[in-house]
């Protein structure tokens, strides 16, 4: 079993934060806080009284993230992401911009325990993410059309930093089976096993019958961002890979029915995903057979990855409740999905 307490998550506090911004920005005696992350820190800041640089603070404030020492080697990616959300911007996407630092930057790399870290800056994005809205049918369309927007205009950007190996794509989801003895139960391992290895066979020995694309891969209720009941942006392209352009409506769908799971009275029924997928097919273009017959394989597939990743993570830090929070949510809605027949989810999909 590989070692799962490897901690590639900067240390840092926050008069270290407050010293990179003054020397890196200008800005000083901002309000600084925290907010949730998995392998990366960030820290939303306002109100900054002094400036000592010509660099313009955003209205609504900054994100400084300190990305995790494995992405922090691939320079190709940091560039990758930065002009991916200047493309996005361009395209109308509301999304995290970069703010430069006084060497014209858009990151700068350092040393913290040992390890180094790049750090860069973001425009905050301002609105409320839809983890915190009750979501009906309005808002289940409302996204159907946002992801299916949001594939037209990934599909026109590349770049060779997207093109990498990494863990939460859910190409490499079979990758987490090294890490599976992280769960106690044998039913817990046997489930996420047999989940994955169907994933293998059905899916990604199949794959040639898929299309490829950038795609976001992490289109959680945490990272959209909505206002007055509209998605109005997205957050966070830590995850951005180019795969198989079908994972992104997978991923979206998956966490969809997830936050359903919150309550614990949900059934898949009670989700509105004709509405989802209908105007995903309005917006981007109808799923074929091949994609309609894989879907329920790759939700599972998504919240098996989920849940390994997440109790590894939560095995380097046990104070971080935001990692474990899809462990509850997950497992119920896994246990449902695997009660349903492929066919019988395909019903529901698309009839």
């Amino acid at each position: 079993m590989a070692d799962t307490t490897v901690d590639i998550c900067p240390t840092i506090n926050k008069d270290q934060v407050a010293e990179i911004l003054k020397n890196d920005y200008g800005f000083i005696n901002g309000k600084i806080k925290e907010l949730d992350g998995y392998d990366d820190k960030n820290y939303h800041i306002t109100d900054v009284k002094k400036y000592t640089e010509e660099i313009e603070f955003p209205t609504d404030g900054i994100v400084i993230k300190f990305i995790n020492s494995i992405d922090s080697k691939n320079l190709l990616l940091l560039d990758a992401q930065t002009k991916l959300t200047q493309h996005l911007e361009r395209s109308g996407i509301y999304c995290p911009i970069p703010v430069f630092n006084k060497y014209g930057e858009s990151y700068r790399s350092y040393i913290l325990d040992n390890k180094r870290h790049a750090v860069r800056v973001y425009k905050y994005v301002k609105g409320e993410t839809m983890n915190k809205v009750k979501i009906n049918s309005e808002i289940t369309t409302n996204f159907g059309f946002y992801v299916g927007h949001l594939t037209s205009i990934l599909k026109t950007f590349n770049h060779d930093g997207f093109h990498r190996s990494h863990m939460w794509a859910l190409e490499k989801c079979p990758e987490v089976l090294k890490f599976v003895e992280v769960f106690d139960q044998e039913k817990q391992r046997q489930t996420i096993t047999t989940v994955i290895n169907k994933f293998e066979s059905d899916v990604l020995l199949k794959a040639d019958h898929l299309e490829k694309s950038v795609i976001h891969e992490d289109l959680n209720m945490n990272n959209i961002i909505m206002k007055d009941n509209e998605i109005i942006g997205i957050i966070d392209v830590g995850d951005v890979v180019h795969s198989f352009t079908i994972f992104d409506f997978a991923v979206a769908l998956c966490y969809l029915i997830m936050h359903e799971f919150k309550d614990n009275n949900a059934k898949l029924s009670n989700i509105h995903i004709k509405n989802f997928v209908q105007a995903y097919e309005k917006q981007y273009r109808n799923l074929n057979d091949f994609e309609v017959s894989i879907i329920h394989t790759c939700v599972c597939a998504r919240i098996c990855q989920s849940l390994v990743l997440g109790k590894k993570s939560s095995l380097r830090d046990l104070s971080n409740s935001y990692i474990l929070s899809t462990q509850k949510n997950g497992w119920r809605a896994l246990e449902e999905l695997m009660n349903i027949e492929d066919d019988k989810f395909v019903v529901l999909l698309k009839h």
